[in-house]
């Protein structure tokens, strides 16, 4: 699955939203901020069955804090098994 940030950060923020949303005493994400690691987590799982890439594996190299910026890292990983050597910041 190759795709833009564009076309990923309506996919990142649904993931987000509904990972939050099955736990008890978690609100709606505005940002990457309001995951605590349990969510962030899940998310990264989650995106990683949706788009087919392995990306917990490769998130040393993931230094953003929006979803525009998870979406880009996701976007620049592409389906190979070497991580991106440059983060993706706003």
């Amino acid at each position: 699955m190759n795709t833009t940030p564009e076309e990923l950060l309506p996919t990142v923020v649904a993931t987000a939203k509904s990972i939050c949303a099955d736990q008890p005493d978690m609100s709606e994400p505005n940002s990457l901020g309001d995951l605590d690691s349990f969510s962030f987590v899940q998310v990264i799982l989650e995106l990683e069955n949706i788009t087919g890439k392995k990306l917990l594996e490769r998130l040393e190299h993931f230094k953003g804090d929006t979803f525009e910026d998870l979406a880009a890292f996701i976007a620049e990983c592409g389906t190979d098994p070497v991580a991106p050597e440059a983060s993706t910041t706003a």
